[in-house]
């Protein structure tokens, strides 16, 4: 179980601890309500502040949790919470809490799961509740794997510091080199070696670390941990060997036809719902801005075969021709609805067509402009990678990364876009979509 799924299970359990502690002074008459009836009223609440948590990122743990946010999430998480439950109570008012017993249920929320999660933050980095990590090599990935021991509470690690030779970077304190493993694990016992090492030919302690395996520590190499940590796969780190012989990146028929149907299913049915809505915008689009309604724009999908991709226009048409990806989105050009069609994702409508005809999924990569994929191939590693699966209308790169306008950034989204085809399921999907929801109520720019 994920560490955000035992954090979801601990702050439901507590939720439904602290309505039953204020069920437990409600007046007789109310006292004397069916069981069932009593555990529904609970399973409400603790059912709404579940789903405010998630959508205030309490459950997303590489954002910043020191307490003060924390806080700040719970606050807004649990205001949340009152306007839902204030809407179903106005709908189903056999659902409401005797007297303002709800308004306490939630104060008293606010108190048990800040504290829990102080305490839960506080014991993850202390023995025996974490893990200490022997961490070998330096460089970006050592960086990173270093960054993402000491800000994330969550995964329970402590680095007790780094081997390497006295040439390399460090990015933890130093305990000698890749021929001490043996001795500094005899003298400071950590739990978990994490290999980082940029050149490990001729270099890697191999019986030397068989021998710590052997004796109960666990050896992880470091794209692995990063992937674990992260989300994403490490690009700049990654070999062919590890793509060939490591796990995933295995496409089975039955789940690949399950998400196919999937999409298929979800996009007719949302061109049927959202029809009078696509029409509204089309003329809207019409009336604000000379041009046409829509814009058709040739993407690379599955195979690297070529299709056009429908949008709604939202930016002033140009006559520079300019289609690359750093001066498709200037924003000078952007009409005021395209901005709001863009800030809540609805300029991608018109793409169930797209997904109808078989071009994309719902979720995937997203496919690159045609006039890039060349560009990036070149100067990104795996790339090309990407093509092998469908691409889709949102995908794990968009709800983690967001929008890019540097090939820095393109390589980033890429990370995801790996860690998605290795992971790819039935499952994952559904994921993705919730993120997505997430993602777009939230108004942030879609990449």
């Amino acid at each position: 179980m994920s560490t955000a799924k035992r954090f979801a299970w601990l702050d439901g359990i507590s939720t439904v601890g602290v309505c039953g502690a204020a069920m437990a002074i409600l007046p007789p008459a109310e006292s004397a309500a069916a069981p069932w009836g009593v555990a529904a009223r609970m399973a409400v609440v603790a059912l709404v502040c579940i789903v405010a948590f998630y959508y205030n990122d309490l459950y997303n743990f590489e954002v910043p949790h020191d307490v003060g946010q924390l806080f700040r999430r719970l606050c807004r998480a649990l205001g949340l919470s009152a306007l839902i439950l204030a809407g179903v109570y106005l709908m189903f008012p056999a659902m409401i809490l005797g007297g303002n017993l709800a308004s306490y249920a939630l104060l008293l929320t606010l108190v048990s799961v800040l504290a829990g999660r102080v305490i839960a933050y506080t014991l993850a980095k202390q023995a025996p509740f974490s893990q200490r990590v022997l961490l070998l090599g330096g460089g970006p990935l050592a960086a990173e794997l270093t960054r993402q021991i000491h800000t994330r509470p969550d995964l329970a690690l402590r680095l007790i510091g780094t081997l390497g030779p006295p040439d390399v970077e460090l990015t933890g304190p130093r305990l000698g080199d890749y021929g001490a493993v043996v001795e500094v694990v005899r003298s400071y016992r950590p739990d978990r070696i994490i290999i980082a090492m940029p050149d490990r030919r001729g270099n890697l302690p191999v019986s030397d670390l068989l021998a710590c395996r052997i004796r109960g520590v666990t050896i992880e190499e470091g794209t692995q941990a990063y992937e674990r940590f992260t989300g994403r796969l490490a690009v700049e780190s990654l070999t062919p060997s590890a793509l060939l012989f490591g796990d995933g990146f295995r496409a089975r028929r039955l789940p690949l036809a399950t998400m196919r149907a999937l999409s298929v299913l979800i996009a007719g049915g949302a061109l049927v719902l959202t029809a009078p809505l696509i029409g509204l915008i089309a003329l809207a689009i019409r009336l604000e801005s000379r041009g046409p309604a829509f814009f058709i724009q040739e993407r690379v999908g599955l195979g690297g075969r070529r299709f056009p991709l429908v949008k709604f226009r939202t930016m002033l048409e140009s006559g520079s021709g300019d289609d690359s990806v750093w001066g498709r989105d200037n924003a000078s050009r952007v009409t005021r609805l395209g901005a709001v069609l863009r800030r809540y994702r609805l300029d991608e409508l018109p793409q169930c067509l797209n997904i109808l005809r078989g071009d994309m999924n719902l979720v995937g990569p997203r496919p690159e402009m045609a006039a890039n994929v060349a560009t990036f191939e070149a100067v990104i590693p795996f790339y090309g990678f990407r093509h092998e699966v469908r691409p889709g209308l949102t995908g794990w790169a968009q709800v983690k990364a967001g929008y890019s306008m540097s090939t820095e950034e393109v390589t980033r989204k890429l990370c995801y876009d790996l860690y998605y085809i290795k992971h790819m399921s039935p499952a994952f999907d559904l994921q993705i979509l919730v993120d997505t929801v997430k993602f777009v109520l939230s108004g942030k720019r879609p990449g």
